[in-house]
């Protein structure tokens, strides 16, 4: 495998990059930056802004990305050059030097087996949420009261809010609405929980649960579109986040509804799901796996839990055609924002799935209607500032909002329903 095809191999699971180098003191300098590829000149075109040192000379291209509980990380370390090219900067790569990819998961998957062979219980963990205030303390400190920006996105100045009731802040600015809504035959002043509640029901058409059935629902948020669907369908749904205040939230939504004896919500990573082989007869991923750094490994757990036969069905963000260098920053914000961890083609898509024992049965592209979503919720995280500026932090909440206008520019930027199925 040639530098550009090792790289190529695994860029697709990271965002933005740093740029490490040298002042013109010898000093070492870093910086987050965009990296186009320009392989006809054996180069990236990188950026370094106005204003910050740079001198040519040894470099490094970082690329690295972890989920919240450090579950998974990858690393993709490149050595190379600094070098000036037409009147800007570019990264001429060397060597690739580290590729770290995650096995926590696996060591999570052995150490289950090895307490279910003995019969011995999963020992108690404390719980990431409860470590965020004391981590959100130390960095308060370390910076003089003020917010780093660096993972803490999301809690005000004081620091000590409940994540659900800055949860209840901003599901109530966008109307209850956390995911995409489906617009088709929709007129533009339509409610978006309708909108929404029309691209649940369209996951639910497609499952095609039935009672009697059990059915995962992958990255379940508060529960309201797993309820719907086993209100829908008679099955019986279990989801999974590894969001604690997430799940409690979920669990109390179905107790209400009198759903408690076949919906249930868990604690689950995706990339080590918490089940036996063959546990499911359908998995339901509804605007989730983009989140996930390492989506082939998902995919693979995804295909072990389903029985055979079993059912895929998700929604899902892709590449609907080559992103143009003017609008890489926007994607670069987007996926930031968004957190959209993996964004491939849809060939790339499929490859993955059947390279997990998934056999891809179906695939439509419904981006025209979704994209509305946008706009509405541009518009209502606007309409809502003086509220959620408390929780978000209003630079946090200015930029959220402008990259949401701007995303209506990356129409390459697609909306995908995937189905598959494992074989029997």
């Amino acid at each position: 495998m040639n530098l550009w095809d090792e790289i190529d191999a695994h860029l697709h699971l990271f965002a933005r990059p740093v740029l490490s180098f040298r002042d013109p003191d010898g000093f070492p300098f870093s910086v987050r930056t965009y990296a186009r590829q320009d392989r006809a000149r054996d180069l990236f075109h990188v950026q370094i802004p106005e204003g910050v040192p740079a001198v040519a000379g040894p470099a490094w291209l970082l690329w690295h990305t972890h989920d919240d509980n450090f579950d998974v990380q990858h690393t993709l370390a490149v050595t190379g050059d600094l070098v000036g090219e037409d009147g800007g900067w570019a990264f001429r790569p060397a060597r690739v030097i580290s590729r770290m990819h995650g096995d926590v998961a696996q060591v999570e998957r052995a150490a289950a087996r090895y307490l279910a062979d003995r019969g011995l219980s999963v020992p108690d963990a404390f719980p990431w949420p409860a470590l965020e205030p004391i981590a959100r303390k130390v960095r308060r400190d370390l910076t003089g009261g003020e917010r780093t920006g660096d993972g803490d996105e999301g809690v005000g100045e004081g620091g000590d809010e409940d994540w659900a009731g800055s949860y209840t802040e901003v599901s109530r600015a966008l109307e209850s609405t956390l995911h995409h809504g489906y617009w088709k035959d929709l007129p533009p002043n339509a409610p978006i929980t309708e909108a929404a509640d029309r691209m649940t029901d369209l996951l639910i058409g497609r499952i095609d649960a039935r009672p009697g059935e059990r059915v995962l629902d992958l990255g379940c948020g508060i529960g309201a579109p797993g309820i719907r669907l086993a209100k829908a369908s008679g099955a019986a749904v279990v989801g999974v986040s590894i969001t604690e205040s997430e799940i409690e939230l979920a669990n109390a939504a179905a107790a209400a509804e009198d759903l408690a004896d076949r919906v249930s919500f868990r604690y689950g990573n995706v990339m080590a799901l918490p089940f036996p082989d063959d546990s499911f007869d359908a998995v339901c991923s509804m605007e989730f796996l983009y989140q996930i750094p390492d989506r082939p490994l998902a995919l693979r757990e995804i295909s072990r839990v389903l029985k055979p036969g079993g059912r895929f069905e998700g929604s899902d963000f892709y590449l609907r055609a080559p992103v143009p260098h003017e609008k890489e920053p926007i994607l670069a914000d987007l996926r930031r924002i968004a957190m959209v961890e993996t964004l491939t083609d849809l060939d790339a898509y499929l490859a993955e799935l059947r390279a997990a024992g998934i056999e891809p049965v179906g695939t439509e592209d419904i981006s025209p209607h979704v994209w509305p979503t946008r706009a509405r919720y541009a518009r209502l995280l606007r309409a809502s500032r003086d509220a959620l500026a408390p929780v978000m932090g209003e630079k946090e909440l200015d930029e959220v909002i402008a990259v949401t206008e701007q995303a209506d520019d990356l129409q390459e930027m697609g909306f995908l329903l995937i189905s598959g199925r494992k074989p029997r």
